[in-house]
C-alpha cells in the first residue's frame, strides 16, 4: 500500500510526504541453491530477510524563509535574507534477522545446510550495543541420535527477531548572493546529513556462538557537517 501528499509554494514551502506499507513473504530472496534445509523449502518461508521492511515514510521539503526578502535595506535583503532550507526525513520499520545456530553439528549432512536455533520464548528487544533482542529466547537444536525432532533442524523461524529501523534527518541551508543583478554571483551551501547526531544501530550479530550473538556491530555513522561556496561569473 502507497500513499502520498504533496503540495507547492504554500507561503515559500513546497513539501512532499509518502508511506508505503509493505510484506514481502518468501522462501528465498534469490535463487533456491540459498535453501536452509534442501531436503525442505518451506523451512525458509516466512517474512523476507532482505525486502521486508513494513513501514516507510519519508518527508521532504523546501522552505524559502520570509526574513527580510522585502527589506528596503538592499545589503540586509541580499545577504541576510533570500536563504532556503531543504531536507529529507526518512523512518523506516527494521526488516527481519536471520538468527542462525552455529554450534556443533546436530544434524549429520557434512555441510550444504544452514541451521537455526529453537525458539523457547517471546524475543524482547533491550536494544543496547550488546544485545539488541533477547539471547535467553534461543536455545541449541537438539540431534535426531539424541531424541530432538525436525531432524536437527531449530524451530525458530528465519523472520523470529526484527532489526533496527532507520530515522534520519539530512538539513541543507542555501542561497545565491547578487553582485550585480544579472551578473557575477556567489553561491552558498550548508549541508548536514544524520543532522542531530541520532544513532542509528545497523549489522547485528545473529550467528549464535560466535560469543558476540546478539550484539550490535555497527551503525550509519555520525553527523557529517559540509560547507560549500562557489563565485559565478
Amino acid at each position: 500500500m502507497q500513499a502520498g501528499i504533496r503540495f507547492e509554494n504554500k507561503h515559500g514551502l513546497t513539501s512532499q510526504f509518502s508511506y508505503t506499507w509493505g510484506h514481502n513473504i518468501s522462501i528465498v530472496s534469490n535463487d533456491l541453491n540459498g535453501l536452509s534445509d534442501p531436503f525442505n523449502p518451506r523451512y525458509d518461508r516466512g517474512s523476507d530477510t532482505s525486502f521486508d521492511r513494513r513501514h516507510i515514510f519519508n518527508a521532504s521539503y523546501v522552505y524559502n524563509l520570509p526574513f527580510l526578502l522585502h527589506s528596503d535595506n538592499g545589503f540586509a535583503r541580499n545577504v541576510v535574507g533570500g536563504w532556503t532550507i531543504s531536507g529529507i526525513t526518512t523512518a523506516e520499520s527494521g526488516v527481519p534477522l536471520y538468527v542462525t545456530y552455529t554450534g556443533p553439528d546436530v544434524v549429520g549432512l557434512g555441510g550444504g545446510f544452514t541451521n537455526r536455533p529453537n525458539k523457547v520464548a517471546s524475543v524482547s528487544y533491550p536494544k543496547t550495543v550488546s544485545a539488541w533482542f533477547s539471547k535467553s529466547s534461543y536455545a541449541d537444536p537438539v540431534a535426531p541420535w539424541a531424541g530432538g525432532p525436525n531432524q536437527g533442524f531449530g524451530d525458530a523461524g528465519k523472520d523470529s527477531a526484527l532489526g533496527p529501523g532507520i530515522f534520519n534527518w539530512n538539513l541543507s541551508l542555501f542561497k545565491t548572493i547578487r553582485i550585480t543583478e544579472n551578473g557575477p554571483h556567489i553561491d552558498l551551501r550548508f549541508e548536514s546529513f544524520n543532522t542531530f547526531n541520532h544513532t542509528i544501530f545497523q549489522n547485528i550479530d545473529t550467528n549464535s556462538h560466535d560469543g558476540n550473538f546478539g550484539a550490535v556491530t555497527g551503525d550509519y555513522g555520525p553527523r557529517t557537517l559540509e560547507l560549500a561556496g562557489k563565485f559565478v561569473f
